[in-house]
């Protein structure tokens, strides 16, 4: 199980989808959240998941910068 914070936005990541579901429960409890579903984006690097593994791209910030 992994949680990585940075200022208002967290992702939980973890194998065990119970474990998992457990974590964001607590963490509800004790301040307010949304669950956005699964990752698309984080810090603007974008997400993609497949049952190939993860790809992470910073597209739109290369353009951004083009």
């Amino acid at each position: 199980m992994t949680l990585i914070v940075y200022v208002d936005d967290m992702v939980v990541i973890g194998n065990d989808p119970e474990e998992r579901k457990t974590l964001q429960n607590y963490l509800s409890k004790e301040f307010e959240m949304k669950d956005l579903g699964p990752l698309k984006n984080f810090l603007g690097i974008e997400v993609s998941q497949s049952s190939e593994g993860i790809f992470l791209s910073q597209r739109k910030y290369a353009l951004d910068l083009l």
